[in-house]
């Protein structure tokens, strides 16, 4: 959510919340009583997009972490293989081609990793028995090119999470706007006679109304609406 969203959201609670506290002014007054209501079901339909949208992004963000150290993983015990194969056999340029670390690894972006991951298999592919030798296995091999399939798949889902997140995004802005609406053009209406009947409690439910606006930890309070109240 942006943050202009979350300080409207905050808003709609602190007007559910003036009402949870002040229940007698809903006493009498069913179409009041239904408003706040509809109002609770506003605010729990964004929160609950608000909780998906974010709890699909961070997994599939996690779900790519741990396809890349695996990947790396195995790169790194057939690198090691092949290093010692190269020093048995006093191969310099296997060994050479096959000094690669860790770090390097993990320096370099996904289509320049995967270019590597690929070379390493091609080199790891001709003298996999003698590999056996220095324990690396065909399992291991081939752990190269499915692990890097299947890194190089989470592209694709995380284009479809940030997709999905951006329409997601889009709705709770478009809930957000309509509980917004709601609360301007029906509760504040429903609320302006006590105005003058309970002017305490109508100062506090403009007080609830009131957004406040956080930016780089300052915060800001701007004019209440008076749309509805005619100020």
């Amino acid at each position: 959510m942006t943050r202009k969203s979350i300080n409207l959201l905050d808003m709609l609670k602190s007007v559910l919340q003036f009402f949870t506290e002040n229940p007698q002014l809903l006493e009498g007054k069913p179409a009041l009583q239904t408003s706040v209501e509809k109002l609770r079901v506003y605010i729990n339909e964004i929160e609950a997009l608000e909780q998906a949208q974010a709890k699909n992004a961070k997994t599939e963000t996690a779900l790519k972490g741990e396809t890349k150290t695996a990947l790396i993983n195995a790169a790194s015990k057939v690198l090691a293989g092949i290093g010692a194969h190269a020093a048995a056999i006093n191969d310099t340029r296997l060994k050479m081609d096959s000094d690669i670390t860790d770090y390097d690894l993990n320096r370099l972006r996904q289509n320049d990793l995967i270019t590597e991951i690929h070379a390493i298999y091609d080199m790891a592919l001709p003298i996999a028995s003698e590999l056996t030798t220095w324990h690396v296995t065909q399992d291991d091999i081939d752990a190269l090119d499915t692990n890097s399939a299947a890194f190089d798949a989470k592209d694709p889902a995380i284009k479809n999470i940030k997709a999905r997140s951006a329409k997601a995004t889009a709705d709770i802005k478009a809930k957000l706007d309509e509980a917004y609406n709601f609360t301007k053009d029906t509760i504040d209406a429903m609320m302006l006679p006590y105005k003058t009947v309970n002017p305490t409690a109508y100062g506090h439910y403009q007080k609830a109304r009131e957004i406040i606006h956080t930016a780089g930890g300052h915060k800001k309070v701007s004019a209440p609406d008076t749309s509805a109240t005619g100020k």
